[in-house]
């Protein structure tokens, strides 16, 4: 059908110029052109949309302009602020591809299979010689992708049905690992399964909204981050799913019903822009910075009127042992008991603002497993988790 290598091109152009910095590769545009992606979606939905589509060869060409749009969809899940899987976009799908490098007749290992589109590139990628085992824990999503992988003669990729945080052993070590779903933590089956020198392209959830994209390198005992960039995935399902560092509503406090009618200010503050659209963007970076510096930082998200419009995230501070809470929410702060809360918060500004006002992505990041002696430093922060802790670090 001439209209499919029409769309094709026309999704190729349009991520050669969003990757006009980084060029594609000759590999991966290569990969990219072998392996169609309206083959890996047999059903799907836009996002911020209910309506399901089917897609067969019938009704295929009214669903290219979709299919082939710069622009993730939705595969299972109805709620978009609890989405199941998705086929990301594919513009950061293939300069995730370059980041990760793979090469001929290596191993590689995917956390979340998604649609099989991801798993079938790097199985181009690493050639016959090579291998792919991508992991997903949904049974609806592995058994899809399985029967596609199946369908178009692909044998040198296996779709596993699993919790992708244990890795996969039985076909460790790899050379490459890919995490397309997002973690607060790293399970410590990966510092296992990867060989010495090994990459990890793994993606980071911050605590209060937005994830960054790390590729790390296996260095002895832990990994060293040697590219990064703000991206934004679901996160893990599993046993490695984080739930009490998602954003909550502010209502779910218990104090909230006394502490709402103790307002004691209520001042402007922009970040530099206005509006909820602007504050999204403007705030990445302190946010992250109030993630791994200030113990009271806390994520909130509101309830919208419309069940179909997606929550707003917005921050603050919360200091329980002296009842202060400082909001920060449409283009004020607003602050309740007393202002410790407030003034702590400006404070962390100033010092974000001396640092150079850094985001997650300008930070050098150190991942050790937990039980590591690890000895701090000026310009570092660490963040433990379950299984590793994260070691953030600023060149100034």
């Amino acid at each position: 059908m001439d209209a499919i290598g029409t769309f094709q091109r026309q999704l190729w152009d349009q991520s050669r110029r969003v990757n006009h910095r980084t060029p594609i590769s000759r590999e991966t545009e290569q990969a990219y052109f072998a392996t169609p992606r309206h083959l890996f979606v047999p059903r799907y939905r836009e996002w911020g949309s209910r309506a399901w589509h089917q897609v067969n060869p019938d009704n295929l060409e009214q669903h290219l302009a979709a299919l082939y749009a710069d622009r993730p969809l939705v595969l299972f899940g109805d709620d978009d602020d609890d989405l199941l899987s998705t086929v990301s976009q594919p513009s950061f799908v293939l300069r995730m591809l370059d980041l990760l490098n793979p090469k001929p007749g290596q191993a590689v290992f995917e956390l979340g299979t998604g649609s099989g589109w991801n798993g079938a590139l790097l199985g181009h990628l690493v050639g016959p010689e090579g291998r792919v085992v991508s992991v997903d824990i949904l049974h609806d999503v592995a058994t899809t992708a399985a029967e596609t992988i199946e369908r178009l003669g692909i044998t040198n990729v296996t779709v596993v049905e699993g919790d992708g945080g244990e890795g996969y052993p039985a076909a460790a070590p790899y050379d490459r690992a890919i995490f397309t779903a997002g973690t607060y933590d790293l399970p410590r089956a990966f510092y296992d399964q990867l060989k010495e020198g090994a990459l990890l392209l793994s993606v980071i959830k911050i605590e209060g909204g937005g994830d960054g994209l790390f590729l790390l390198r296996k260095t002895a005992d832990h990994f060293e981050s040697i590219h990064s960039m703000t991206c934004a995935f679901v996160q893990l399902r599993g046993r490695y799913q984080i739930e009490g560092l998602e954003p909550i509503r502010v209502e779910t406090l218990p104090e909230w019903t006394t502490l709402q009618h103790r307002e004691v200010s209520r001042t402007p503050f922009w970040w530099g822009g206005t509006g909820p659209e602007w504050f999204a963007w403007g705030t990445l970076g302190i946010r992250f910075f109030l993630a791994i510096a200030e113990p009271a930082f806390r994520a909130f998200k509101t309830k919208p009127a419309d069940e179909r419009a997606p929550a707003e995230v917005y921050f603050g501070l919360w200091n329980a042992a002296r009842e202060s809470l400082v909001l920060a929410k449409d283009d004020r702060l607003i602050t309740y008991g007393n202002h410790e809360a407030r003034e702590r918060l400006l404070e962390r500004v100033r010092q974000w603002v001396e640092l150079g006002m850094p985001t997650a992505a300008s930070f050098r990041l150190q991942v050790f497993p937990s039980d590591v002696h690890v000895t701090d430093a000026d310009h570092q922060w660490t963040v433990k988790r379950r299984e590793s802790q994260f070691v953030w670090s600023l060149d100034t």
